[in-house]
């Protein structure tokens, strides 16, 4: 495990919550020098970015990793990063929504924030970055190099837990870096392990769940606190009925069923969104199998290990709590295409596609479209404007 290393300085990512407070633990027990560091994400006073008691990373999670750092005995730093969560990730979340994506904000938190910054942090320490997520470290020899090995990232023992989906874009130079604690443990012996620590405000601490600034999962009143009402439109059977009206395309995605608020034509037939095409406001529904599909494609790529090493036959994975299936992969430009063996179903733009070799994460992008010529169109990700840029979940991969 990455804490039985020989002592060195480490940086831990505390977000007041049981999985962070535990490594630190670990970390210190191990005869590590910890440095315990928190993010402050989101204001509390801003109520399209109010962060709720109970959230990844709000006022009271910084509270509780302060008492978890005197706890282990290791100095506090709580770091100021409300702008850049606004620009690379709030903002972001709100176009995607408007543009008819299905935007996962903890890609870009992980990707860009919570591992990019923070280990910038830590190499500034002159220290690695310790983080609660559920991934383990390993080392992957090159295929394609004989006795080269790479620092790699995998799902974890504990596969409920698995949070490899969502940091596929760790660069595999930066790898050798980060640990993480928790990839051989599974959550039931983490809370048993802050309880033996004597960590008391946390060993019972519930789950993150939900995306922290979305307070009781309604992304779509966030987004018209801060973008104002979307304009209505119409909802259309993928044979070409009229089939009613929709308040804005911000509350639906690809692969929905509930909430759409129409019954189908045909008798018997179950509706799933289709296809949202923001730039005529309109919803396409149809049965389930024409969400089925064999190709996706997606951009910008980002590689976790070196593309020279990507076997040709892969897993790879549409969307976070959806099994990995086989398939085979081509790149142009920063483009990743994707051609599985058998359909997959409810391929939405602004989800993640992620690449393994078995278990080892290889890389991924971020989904622009079906690429089989199907609904929904292929349409790229759009411009962002000045004061948005771009990414984006349905699930969290916040780490507590």
């Amino acid at each position: 495990m990455p804490h039985a290393e020989r002592p060195r300085r480490v940086v831990v990512a505390l977000s007041g919550g049981v999985d962070s407070s535990v490594v630190a633990w670990l970390l210190q027990q191990a005869g590590h020098d910890v440095i315990g560091v928190s993010l402050r994400l989101a204001p509390d006073d801003t109520g399209s970015l109010a962060v709720r008691h109970g959230r990844c990373c709000s006022h009271d999670d910084l509270t509780d990793a302060r008492r978890v750092a005197d706890a282990v005995g290791a100095p506090f730093y709580a770091l100021d990063a409300r702008a850049r969560f606004k620009d690379a990730v709030f903002d972001p979340f709100v176009s995607d929504w408007q543009s008819g994506r299905t935007p996962i904000p903890c890609l870009a938190c992980n990707h860009d924030v919570k591992l990019g910054d923070l280990l910038k942090t830590a190499r500034a320490m002159d220290a690695v970055l310790a983080t609660g997520h559920y991934v383990r470290r390993v080392a992957r020899p090159d295929p394609t190099a004989a006795g080269v090995v790479h620092a790699a990232l995998a799902r974890p023992a504990d596969r409920r837990r698995d949070q490899s989906y969502w940091l596929y874009g760790t660069p595999f130079a930066d790898v050798a870096d980060l640990l993480f604690p928790l990839g051989d443990l599974d959550k039931p012996l983490v809370r048993a392990l802050a309880a033996r620590a004597g960590l008391p405000v946390v060993s019972h601490k519930p789950d993150s769940q939900e995306i922290c600034f979305v307070p009781d999962g309604d992304h779509a009143a966030v987004v018209e606190r801060a973008a104002g009402p979307l304009p209505a439109g119409e909802l259309v059977h993928i044979g070409g009925r009229r089939l009613g009206t929709h308040k804005g395309v911000h509350h639906f995605t690809v692969g929905q069923r509930r909430g759409t608020g129409v019954a189908s034509p045909n008798e018997g037939e179950r509706l799933y969104v289709v296809d949202v095409d923001a730039a005529s406001h309109t919803v396409t529904l149809g049965p389930r199998e024409a969400l089925a599909t064999r190709a996706v494609r997606a951009s910008p790529l980002r590689c976790a290990q070196p593309l020279s090493s990507w076997p040709r036959r892969v897993f790879a994975q549409v969307r976070a709590r959806h099994a990995a299936q086989s398939a085979t992969w081509a790149i142009d430009g920063d483009a990743l295409t994707v051609r599985f063996d058998e359909p997959v179903h409810g391929v939405a733009p602004g989800q993640a596609l992620v690449v393994y070799d078995d278990d080892v994460v290889l890389g991924g992008a971020v989904i622009d479209a079906r690429d089989d010529g199907a609904i929904p169109r292929a349409t790229r990700r759009p411009s962002a404007p000045a004061s948005s840029p771009s990414s984006g979940p349905s699930s969290s991969g916040s780490s507590v």
